[in-house]
């Protein structure tokens, strides 16, 4: 066990947060990440007080890989700084202050250490080192909020297992539940079979989705024509990969998706049919997975019709994987990156005009002796 050393940030008993972290950061946030956003600082006013991730996961109920989870998000959000040691530990853990502009997201090398981190904790790695946390965050009067319980989000981990019938029996006598099977049926058109009432329990369960997010999923499905659980499951999963907790979240996330759907196809030109479920997965990832901008995904769009002259998802795709992997985060890194290769291709052409002019100087000419060769060919006439 590692543990983190806390400064005081305050002499004062209350612990503040800013309204811009009310205002702009709790609404879209996972609740459980909220909570320990709070609490590391409330911990960072006790001068010298020593705590390890795994204490705060006592105090939560969760998992240690929940508290680095909930750090790499905050960090992400701009609004923690974490530091590795050469080993890729995390040894150091600093509140940023809300007004201060930072980056959205952390660095390439940074996420991954953190990831490494995390890996860690999952395969029970004995060699911890101490952390060391401060806070520089100008804040207000606090407020706090509760919110569903979740638990681990990383979905290929999830394991499905059987349910006992006490255990399923104990699900469907739950008052909210049994309402929620209601609808369930009447959205389908039928009774429940018993695969199709262990599903919705596996999001209940494992995935720690609640009643009303179930609802709303079930909703959703069949608003666009998909009754099957089989389809409602995958849709489940792709929330809890990118933590959606809440109905208000699953909006949010559906709103994008529409928008960046019809975006898509209007800058690909398709007309006359609706997007498969593989080329929505594929926005997804795109929106979500690599949180680009409306803009940036529909200038992929454009390269994809101006190379190939028709829609290929796939070729969009690889572009904007490249960009992934460039770092790119604005039309103005995309510039910067066609700027370099623009750069790179001109001084290739010029080392390959270069090289074809030195081969030829190179060639080695022969020399004649012209009057050696006429009398030559007098000789022979002569004869």
């Amino acid at each position: 066990m590692y543990e983190i050393e806390l400064q005081r940030a305050s002499s004062s008993d209350i612990t503040g947060i800013s309204n811009i972290f009310i205002d702009e950061y709790m609404p879209s946030a996972n609740g459980e990440y909220v909570k320990v956003f709070l609490y590391l600082l409330r911990l960072s006013q006790a001068n010298h007080l020593t705590c390890s991730p795994s204490q705060i996961a006592d105090v939560f109920d969760h998992t240690e890989k929940d508290i680095l989870r909930a750090f790499i998000y905050w960090e992400r959000m701009g609004l923690l700084e974490l530091h590795y040691n050469d080993s890729k530990e995390l040894h150091g853990v600093r509140i940023l202050d809300m007004h201060a502009p930072t980056s959205p997201d952390p660095s390439p090398d940074d996420s991954k250490k953190a990831h490494t981190a995390i890996d860690s904790v999952a395969k029970g790695k004995e060699k911890e080192t101490s952390v060391s946390v401060s806070a520089s965050t100008a804040t207000a009067p606090a407020t706090t909020t509760s919110a569903a319980v979740t638990t681990d989000t990383d979905v290929n981990s999830v394991r499905r297992k059987e349910y006992s019938r006490n255990q399923l029996e104990a699900f469907t006598e739950k008052d909210d539940v049994q309402e929620l099977l209601f609808i369930a049926e009447r959205y389908i058109g039928r009774p429940l079979n018993t695969t199709e009432i262990e599903t919705i329990f596996f999001w209940y369960d494992s995935l720690q989705f609640s009643v009303d997010l179930i609802d709303y999923l079930i909703e959703y499905c069949v608003n666009r024509g998909h009754t099957s659980i089989h389809y409602m499951d995958k849709v489940a999963l792709g929330w809890a990969e990118i933590d959606i907790r809440t109905v208000a979240q699953a909006k949010k996330s559906a709103n994008l998706h529409s928008r960046a759907n019809y975006a898509v196809i209007k800058a690909l030109g398709i007309k006359g049919r609706n997007l498969v479920e593989l080329e929505t997965a594929m926005i997804q990832k795109w929106t979500e997975g690599y949180a680009f901008s409306l803009d940036i995904v529909e200038e992929a769009c454009a390269r994809t019709i101006s190379a190939t002259h028709q829609p290929s998802f796939e070729y969009t795709d690889r572009i904007l994987t490249n960009w992934h992997s460039a770092g790119v985060k604005s039309m103005n890194d995309i510039k910067k990156l066609d700027d370099t290769y623009q750069q790179n291709k001109k001084v290739s052409v010029t080392k390959e005009k270069s090289a074809a002019t030195n081969k030829f100087n190179n060639f080695v000419q022969r020399s004649y002796d012209y009057d050696q060769l006429e009398k030559k060919l007098l000789s022979r006439n002569q004869n």
